[in-house]
């Protein structure tokens, strides 16, 4: 009784805050997502990792908006039905966790994933604004300080007040991997597609990812078909993608930007299974060659041998060809 009588008579201002664990928020925002809200309660306070790697700080959300900002498990739910790039993504994601809010609109990017090729995140926005179905960002998202060379977004609206989404990008790493990259993101504003109306803002991210384990597995594939070859050094693997690394050789009267044809890659394993390819990127070289990278959803559970399969296409055409094999696990 005289321990409850104490802390009845503590004054909250002089209480010294402490920092969170990233579970322990997880564990508290779940809670308040399970509950109904308390509107005598005006602020709750979550602890976030800040833009620049600065450390823990309290930021303070609305009950409206803690109630609303999903975890990154039901992020990715969200899309599983669309695509099969979520199914592992769970297991490898590292939190971020990083919360900005500006002109009545709060963003926080929650989880990511670094493969040494792909960078995935995600994230969600709360506001009452009216974004539309599928807002976008004006500035993209810089990869050790360079623009990233391709992306995929996903955006999904959730509620007239809530959105997720999950943005998946190829850096130009000029042929490397490295362990650590960072990322910096400043969006100067939310596009509503429908309306065309933009919503300024000044929100700012800048954290670091380390690559998650990766198995390097060698190809040595080359093969010409039509004048044009096409090699297949390697592939990495990890639990969550398969990234494929190609070159192309045109002939001379072609270059990348004005080859006819688009380059793919279409990969089964050996119980039939095919994967689904969650996005490339494609730069010159030479004149008359290219190379880039291929990535697809996370290896079937029991698969141990992947087939490739390289071909050029357009509407009228297709050129095929020969398939190679690779194993992945013995």
């Amino acid at each position: 009784m005289d321990e409850l009588k104490k802390m009845l008579q503590l004054n909250v201002d002089e209480i010294e805050p402490e920092k969170v664990s990233r579970f322990e928020k997880k564990r508290v925002l779940q809670f308040v997502l399970q509950k109904k809200k308390n509107h005598s309660m005006k602020y709750i306070a979550a602890s976030c990792l800040l833009a620049g790697g600065i450390g823990s700080t309290a930021v303070f959300l609305s009950p409206t908006i803690a109630s609303h900002i999903p975890l990154a498990n039901q992020i990715v739910e969200y899309f599983k039905g669309e695509t099969s790039q979520f199914q592992y993504f769970e297991d490898y994601a590292t939190g971020i966790d990083a919360i900005q809010e500006s002109n009545g609109i709060t963003i926080e990017i929650v989880d990511a994933i670094y493969d040494g090729t792909t960078v995935t995140l995600t994230f969600a926005i709360e506001t009452e604004k009216d974004l539309g179905e599928h807002p976008s960002f004006d500035k993209p998202i810089k990869i050790n300080g360079e623009i990233e060379g391709s992306s995929v977004t996903w955006t999904k609206k959730r509620s007239d007040t809530s959105y997720v989404g999950v943005i998946t990008l190829t850096p130009e790493l000029n042929g490397r991997s490295p362990r650590t990259v960072k990322l910096t993101w400043n969006p100067r504003s939310v596009w509503n597609h429908d309306t065309n109306e933009n919503f300024e803002g000044d929100w700012a991210y800048e954290f670091h990812l380390k690559k998650i384990d990766v198995k390097g597995i060698k190809a040595n594939y080359r093969d010409s078909k039509n004048g044009f070859t096409i090699f297949v050094p390697s592939l990495d693997i990890t639990g969550y993608t398969i990234n494929l690394h190609y070159k192309i050789q045109m002939p001379s009267n072609y270059a990348l930007y004005n080859l006819p044809y688009v380059t793919g890659f279409d990969v089964k394993d050996e119980f039939g299974n095919t994967y689904e390819m969650i996005t490339n990127l494609t730069g010159s070289t030479t004149k008359h060659a290219a190379k880039g990278s291929f990535t697809f959803a996370n290896i079937q559970s029991g698969t141990k041998e992947l087939i490739i399969t390289p071909k050029l296409y357009n509407d009228n055409e297709e050129i095929i060809f020969d398939s190679f094999e690779v194993t992945i696990s013995k």
